[in-house]
């Protein structure tokens, strides 16, 4: 998704009859997966069979007009499909070989099977609190699928021949732990909640509950922030016990307590957002979507009539897609057009169509 925003053409290779499983992920809409329409935006698609010799065939042409090819099986699954990266190579001296698994290609827990839930308790990022939960965001798809991106521009860059690209999941994880991994090697124990400064252990980097039941984040780490918090809170006297003792912390974060309570969340984000305060609401995702910050940035875009996505967060100018935004193809929408530019002719297409080769 980042690589076609920025200009690529990505063509999606999936199972003919049941395609990416992302196609059914809930919620539908018009029996549409928004979750498949916005990760696979301006991508093509083509189903071939890898199974059979005339699909791996066709896969085989694919291949050797390519820059970039991307796998997220477990390791040998493309070894057994015969495209693992010593046959990629030979077909393509240049290719950019990626693959996406758990634990990479060599560790011994290669062959687990595994998904968000599993890799990010493995990584350490649910075992902060001390009753974690099902996380909300997947994390181990977007930190994995970013380090591949950066992974692929690097090597297009400085290759001079094929280069395979080893992207774990579970270690992409662990190194976004950057602040709690480096507060456990330097203390040699575990960060907990109200650990250290970013962890919830002072007022001034803190979350308050509004008398509404929603909540104010604030994060007046810097002298000033919390000079013009404290005294649009009427709270100046407390300016100088933001590192006093724990009984002060504790006086100064149970006055915040107190006086964020006393009014709405709203009520508190017009009084502070604009003091340089550095507190902001705390919003769900109903209300993050549709604020005015993300609509001046065009956050949700509309890639057909009445269907909308959400949009990605690299801007640039010039723009580096000169092509329109497209939504999401069905499956095997584009199998007609793609072989015809690998040189297959109308006939055989219809032939492999009709042999369950390709759809």
């Amino acid at each position: 998704m980042l690589l076609s925003d920025m200009g690529a053409e990505v063509i999606k290779v999936e199972e003919p009859g049941l395609g990416d499983y992302m196609r059914a992920t809930p919620p539908t809409k018009h029996g549409v997966s928004p979750v498949h329409m916005t990760v696979n935006r301006n991508k093509r698609s083509i189903g071939i069979n890898l199974k059979s010799k005339e699909g791996r065939e066709v896969m085989g042409r694919l291949l050797r007009r390519a820059d970039v090819f991307v796998e997220g099986f477990r390791p040998g699954a493309m070894s057994r499909l015969g495209f693992s990266f010593s046959e990629v190579r030979r077909i393509n001296r240049k290719i950019v070989y990626c693959s996406i698994s758990g634990y990479g290609q060599e560790s011994r827990l290669s062959n687990m099977p595994g998904h968000d839930i599993n890799f990010q308790s493995m990584a350490g990022t649910l075992g902060y609190s001390r009753r974690p939960s099902v996380p909300l965001l997947q994390l181990g798809d977007l930190a994995s699928g970013m380090y591949a991106a950066l992974g692929i521009l690097g090597a297009l860059a400085g290759r001079t021949g094929a280069v395979h690209i080893d992207i774990p999941i579970v270690p992409s994880l662990l190194s976004w732990m950057v602040i709690p991994a480096s507060a456990y090697i330097a203390t040699g124990r575990p960060p907990k909640e109200s650990h250290s400064l970013v962890f919830g252990s002072t007022p001034y980097y803190n979350l308050y509950r509004t008398l509404d039941g929603k909540y104010m984040a604030v994060a007046a780490i810097e002298e000033r922030f919390w000079k013009n918090l404290l005294d649009s809170l009427g709270m100046s006297a407390m300016r100088y016990m933001r590192f006093g003792t724990r009984t002060e912390r504790a006086e100064v974060a149970e006055a915040l307590t107190r006086v964020f309570a006393s009014k709405t969340r709203d009520e508190w984000s017009e009084i502070l957002m604009h003091r340089d305060t550095c507190t902001t609401p705390v919003f769900t995702v109903e209300e993050a979507i549709n604020s005015d910050w993300a609509k001046s940035l065009s956050m949700t875009l509309e890639v057909s009539p009445g269907e909308l996505i959400l949009n990605g967060p690299v801007r640039s100018k010039p723009r580096t897609r000169s092509r329109p935004l497209a939504r999401a193809p069905e499956l095997g929408e584009d199998t007609s057009e793609i072989m015809e530019s690998l040189g297959y002719g109308v006939t055989r297409i219809v032939e492999l169509k009709s042999m369950g080769v390709v759809q």
